[in-house]
Order: structure tokens, then sequence, then C-alpha cells
């Protein structure tokens, strides 16, 4: 979906190189505070606990962005206009004492580049530092737009603080992906992905979704414009993360206090989007603490049985049952060893099959390859002796880097690719969310779905609904739609671990 008239493509301007200037030029002109105050939101998401003050920070030691006095006006505008928060502006690092920086509630950093505190004394400087952090930790917040995370790379605590730091910006008219439907900083976006024009960044350490909860991405599958690199099988033109991971804002807490960052806004247009700067108001307003929403790493995260929908995992930990606990065979059928807690396979052991049939459910596992290794999970598997053609097969395998197919780690086996290619390089674990409900088969590998099938498109034997020819003598929908879990022995090493279920007709 582009939302078009609400996000607007922009044309592509200058590039963002840390190190040099751009020339400085008037941009905040009548016409453009006209622009930003009409897009603004009509009032605050929700009322804020006291009278809040946000300070703009809005210093460059590197390239200056040439849209920073139009970001930094728009946050004024929507305090003001919002009564959300009173707006102080400075590019003075001695705002950063910490008598000073006392009276604010949260920091919005703009687009900073370089070395802020550079120029100071080393006492100083570290009285800064402690400053920022210590001002986050004990409960207040911090936002970020943009080159935020470009810059302190000589301090290693504000980049963890921030969430990642930057790595390149490779990408600019790309499709959005929403990764977090239900968080009320993605409210603005009415849980439809869009399309849009920007600078868009790229992160390196310690950028994690370990660590934060990713709002947006960058979703490359179905970013039109970006092509396939016929160098690299697998990546598009300008990828600089073998994990195809692109976050785009983010949130997360650190001590007491919160952190939003948001890489939109290179582009003068983005600060008179009234999407956008909605984003930026509910973003802003939760790292002051008025607007709650969950924070919980993406990573700690499952897929529910709803397309799209993303639950936590804790949330229905009651309904999810062990069924490997680590320890025996206890549940299973055959002979694969254990080493360290997880399920290793063995020249010769044969496959693993589960004592219970198993209908509607969603398979939480994690599981790593050697070098080479194909493997599979099989799921409502009528006959373990005939598992191809009575049971459908996820495919494992070592595919890291390689381009997606029926047949990659992740695949629906023979039926249907992967809409992208996030498995782990062999010999790191992966996880993996298998939600199989009535006639819908959902994947979410690594915090990425990568398959949404409708077994009932699959009409006729031996083909796919595009065309293409499988192996299966009957037609894919007349599968069983119960059976027994299986772990295939393909004659390659393979482990599994934390392997748990949940039956969703609980």
């Amino acid at each position: 979906m582009s939302l078009k008239g609400t996000i607007i493509a922009i044309a592509i301007g200058a590039l963002s190189l840390t190190g040099f200037a751009a020339e400085r030029k008037n941009v905040l002109t009548d016409e453009v505070i006209k622009k930003v105050t009409a897009a603004a939101p009509e009032k605050a998401t929700v009322q804020p606990a006291k009278a809040r003050k946000l300070l703009v920070f809005t210093l460059t030691k590197g390239f200056y962005h040439d849209v920073i006095p139009i970001g930094a006006k728009a946050m004024e505008i929507i305090g003001k206009k919002t009564g959300a928060w009173e707006t102080t502006i400075s590019e003075d690092i001695s705002i950063f004492e910490p008598e000073k920086l006392a009276q604010f509630d949260a920091v919005m950093m703009m687009s900073n580049t370089g070395e802020l505190f550079d120029g100071k004394d080393a006492q100083t400087k570290a009285r800064l530092k402690d400053s920022l952090i210590n001002f986050v930790k004990n409960g207040k917040g911090i936002a970020g737009s943009h080159a935020a995370t470009d810059c302190f790379y000589q301090w290693a605590e504000y980049g963890q603080m921030m969430g990642g730091y930057f790595q390149g910006h490779p990408f600019y008219d790309i499709a959005v992906k929403i990764d977090d439907p239900k968080s009320p900083i993605n409210a603005a976006f009415k849980g439809q992905s869009f399309t849009i024009t920007d600078e868009m960044y790229t992160f390196k350490n310690p950028y994690s979704r370990e660590k934060l909860h990713i709002l947006l991405s960058i979703d490359l599958p179905n970013s039109k414009k970006i092509q396939d690199d016929p160098a690299k099988p697998g990546f598009k033109k300008g990828e600089n993360r073998n994990d195809h991971d692109y976050a785009i804002s983010w949130i997360r807490e650190v001590g007491q206090g919160r952190v939003f960052y948001c890489s939109f806004g290179h582009q003068h247009p983005l600060f008179w989007n009234p999407a956008i700067l909605q984003h930026y108001l509910d973003g802003v307003q939760y790292a002051m603490g008025d607007l709650k929403a969950d924070a919980t790493p993406t990573a700690k995260l499952a897929a529910s049985a709803d397309t799209g929908r993303v639950i936590l995992a804790a949330d229905v930990a009651d309904g999810f049952k062990p069924l490997f606990n680590g320890k025996d065979l206890a549940g299973w059928k055959g002979t694969w060893p254990i080493e360290d807690g997880a399920l290793a396979w063995k020249k010769g052991a044969g496959d693993m099959w589960t004592e219970d049939k198993f209908g509607d459910f969603v398979l939480d596992v994690e599981f790593k390859v050697a070098k080479g290794t194909n493997s599979g999970i099989f799921i409502r598997t009528g006959n373990p002796k005939d598992n191809v053609q009575t049971g459908i097969e996820i495919q494992i395998f070592d595919s890291a880097g390689q381009k997606t197919s029926k047949y990659s780690c992740g695949a629906v086996y023979d039926c249907l690719a992967p809409s992208k290619q996030p498995d782990k390089a062999a010999g790191e674990w992966n996880h993996m969310v298998i939600t199989a409900n009535q006639n819908k088969i959902q994947i979410v590998m690594n915090e990425q779905q990568i398959i949404d099938m409708d077994l009932d498109q699959w009409t006729e034997a031996q083909k796919n609904p595009d065309g293409a020819k499988n192996k299966f003598k009957n037609p894919v929908k007349d599968f069983p739609r119960e059976g027994y879990i299986g772990l295939q022995d393909h004659g390659g090493a393979v482990w599994y671990r934390n392997v748990k279920i949940k039956k969703l007709a609980d």
C-alpha cells in the first residue's frame, strides 16, 4: 500500500557523509513553517502527566544536514500545537551540564554528527557524558532523528543507548514494513505498509533485535526500485548486512528511562508529512513517559496465528508446552542423541517423530545446521513412512546468503519460497515459529515473517498455483490437517532445541 497524500514521495537529495559540510542555507522559510504547522497533529495522543520540556539539540561536528532547522522547528510546532511539550532548541553543549539538563523531560538529538563534545577538556567531556547517560537511566528520555546514530562513535555507551551506529545509506525508494502493528507509536500508519522515498540508513553494532523493539523496517522484497545484486545472489544492490535486517525506527528501555529513534528525516518534506510527524509525536511522548508502549526486544517476541500480528511469548506461556525437554526423548520416537540440551543428528539415526498428532498449533523451535546440511521439519504428517506425500515439510537448509527458492531454508518444500532469507550462517542458532491454523501456514524466522500460505490454493496434483510443478501425487490442499511432527534425517548434521508447542484449540 502506498499512502500517497499522506506518505509523500520525496526527491533524492544530497548524500550524507560524515566529515563533509553542506552550505547552510535559509531553508526555514515562511512557506515551510506553514506546511509543517498544517501537517502537525492537532492534539497530543495522551495528556501529559505534567508540563513537559523537550531539548532539541542541533550541533554537528561532521556533515551538516540542512534539514536540521526544519526538524527542530517541527518539534517546536508539534509541542506547541498539541500541548505535549515546550521546546528549547540549542547547539550549546553546556546545556548538558547536570543542573541545566535536569529541567528537561527528554532530549531530541536532531541529525547530529561527529564527536559533539570534542574541544573540551577530558574532565568536562566525562561530566557531560555521565550527565546525559544518567539523565536517561534515571527515568527520563532521549529521542533521535536520522543522523543521531552518526555521532559519538568514540563514545560506545552512547551507541549502546541509542541502539546502533550508522553503517550506510544505500536505499531511497523503499517499502516500509510495520513490525509491530499494535504499538501506539505506529498508530499513524493504521497497520498498513507503505512506500516512501528518503535517505534510508542501515546500522551496525550494537544494533540488534535482541536489545531493541523494532517499530518499522525496510521491506526489501517489496521495494520495487531496489534491484537484485547479480554479484551477490540472494542480496539486493547496496545491502551491507548478511541478515537483510534494516530497521527504520525502534524503542528501548535504558535503566528507568526510554529511547525512541527514527531514521526518517533527511529530505525536507518528511517534516511536513502528517503520518511521519504523528510518529515523531508518539515516539517523543513515549520517551517522556507519557505514552505507554511495549518495549520488549523484538527477538523475544513470537508470531501469533494472525498475519502480521505480534504477541509476547509470555502472553501465551501457559498455552505452550515443551515438545522436547532437553533431557530425554520423552514424547518422541527415534534415536537422536542429546547434546547440550539439543537434539543432535547422527548418521543413520533416521527421522524423529512425535508420539502425538497435532492439528492447529504454534510450533516454536531453535535450530542450527552444519555447512551444506539439508534437513526439514514435517508437520501434520499422516504417515511417517510416506512423509513427503502425506505431510508438509518446512525446509531446514544451509542457504544463508543464497537466492530464495522453494528449496531454501524456511520454504514450504517444493511449494512456496520464503519471501526473504533471514537465516543465519552455518553453525549459528536460528529461531523459527511455525503456525498451522486450518488452511493457513505462516512461518516467522529470526523475527521476520517469510511464509504466508493458504493451502486451499494448491488445488491440483503435481502443480503449484503459479503453474510450477511439484512432486506431490495429491493436491496439497487435501493433505491431512492433523498429523505427526517430524525432524528429518537427510544425511547432514543439524541440531534442534527449545522446542515447544501451543495447541490453538487450547
